[in-house]
């Protein structure tokens, strides 16, 4: 059996799927492809060197399932950066309200009172909350969001109408 032909299983092309940025696909392949990488994501954080590399490969096929989904959409691709570039930045503003807040409050801690600490933490806490909704949002849209029917500029429906 050759490298193309054990791929595809009934006419399709996982390879495609996890690793090509062109084309579009459906919303059913899409929730496989994700449930693949999320259990390849599990998995690998049970091993902790190899853990490590492999949940940094699996940025390309999540990135990739996310573009084709959005060219089924009739979107271009780089609204996948939407939730990365939100996440830098939340994040990056988080740790600066975490640091502000304990330079501000030092005595807080010294006193290692925990209602203190929680305090301290509550408003990036506030916003980390945020970001997972935005990113469950996001990864809703793109799940949930019916594609364009017929051709669109990303290639033919997935579907075949």
């Amino acid at each position: 059996m050759s490298i193309e032909t054990s791929s595809q299983i009934q006419g399709f092309d996982w390879q495609k799927l996890l690793f090509s940025f062109e084309g579009r696909t459906r919303r059913s392949h899409f929730w496989i492809g994700w449930l693949i990488c999320l259990g390849v994501g599990v998995v690998a954080g049970w091993l902790p060197v190899i853990g490590f590399f492999l949940s940094i490969a699996l940025i390309w096929p999540n990135l990739a399932i996310a573009v084709k989904r959005l060219h089924d959409m009739g979107k271009p691709g780089w609204l996948v950066v939407l939730p990365w570039a939100a996440n830098i930045v939340g994040g990056i503003f988080a740790a600066t309200l975490v640091g502000v807040s304990a330079l501000s409050n030092a005595a807080a801690l010294e006193q290692e009172d925990p209602a203190a600490i929680l305090a301290l933490l509550g408003p990036a806490m506030g916003l980390v909350l945020l970001l997972l909704v935005f990113n469950l949002a996001f990864l809703l849209w793109i799940g949930l969001s019916a594609g364009q029917a017929g051709a669109n500029r990303f290639g033919s429906d997935p579907k075949g109408g």
